[in-house]
C-alpha cells in the first residue's frame, strides 16, 4: 500500500482556477483596452466631441444604453451563449469608451493615467483578496449595483439639472453609506 500516493487531484481544481483568472483577466484587458481606443478615437474627432457636448439626448440615451447591458448581461448571462456575451461585453466597452471620451478634452493626461493606475490597484487589490483568502465576494455586487444606479441618476440628475450642489450631496451619501458598512 503506498502511503504517498502521486495523485493530481489536489493541484488540478487549482490549475483550473489560474486558467479561468487568466481568462478573466485577458477578457478584462481586451475590453479595457477597446474602451480605451474608442475613447482616444471619439476625443479626436471633432464631430462625435460635438455630437456628445452639443447633444444631451444623446449622451443620456448613451448612459442609458451602458445601464441596460448591465442589466441584460448580469440577468441573463447563464443563458445567454459565449458569442452574444462577448458581443454585449464589447459593446458595452466601446459605449464606456464613448461616454467617457470626453475626460481627454476636460481632464489632464496626468490625471487620467493617474486615475487609471488606482482603479487597476483595486481591481488587483480585490482579486487577489478574494484568491488569497478564498472568500466568495460576490456579497459586495448588491451593493455595488445599487451604487451605480445611484451614481448614474446623480449624472442624469446632473445632467439636466447643471447644479454643482449634486456633487456635495452625492459625497455625503457616499460617506454616510461608507461609515454604516464600517460602523462608524
Amino acid at each position: 500500500m503506498d502511503r504517498f500516493p502521486r495523485s493530481d487531484s489536489i493541484v488540478q481544481p487549482r490549475a483550473g482556477l489560474q486558467t479561468y483568472m487568466a481568462q478573466v483577466y485577458g477578457w478584462m484587458t481586451v475590453g479595457l483596452l477597446l474602451t480605451a481606443f474608442v475613447a482616444w478615437y471619439a476625443a479626436n474627432s471633432a464631430a462625435v466631441m460635438e455630437l456628445l457636448f452639443t447633444n444631451r439626448v444623446f449622451l443620456i440615451g448613451l448612459i442609458i444604453a451602458q445601464l441596460a447591458l448591465v442589466i441584460v448581461l448580469s440577468a441573463m448571462i447563464q443563458k445567454l451563449s459565449a458569442g452574444v456575451t462577448t458581443m454585449l461585453f464589447m459593446l458595452y466597452s466601446a459605449l464606456t469608451g464613448l461616454t467617457l471620451s470626453s475626460i481627454f478634452i476636460v481632464y489632464t493626461a496626468a490625471s487620467i493615467a493617474s486615475t487609471f493606475v488606482v482603479t487597476a490597484g483595486m481591481f488587483g487589490a480585490m482579486s487577489l483578496y478574494g484568491y488569497t483568502t478564498k472568500r466568495d465576494l460576490s456579497g459586495f455586487g448588491n451593493m455595488l449595483f445599487m451604487a451605480l444606479i445611484r451614481h448614474c441618476a446623480g449624472i442624469a440628475g446632473q445632467l439636466l439639472v447643471e447644479k454643482r450642489s449634486i456633487d456635495v450631496g452625492s459625497y455625503l451619501h457616499r460617506r454616510d453609506c461608507l461609515c454604516r458598512i464600517d460602523g462608524v
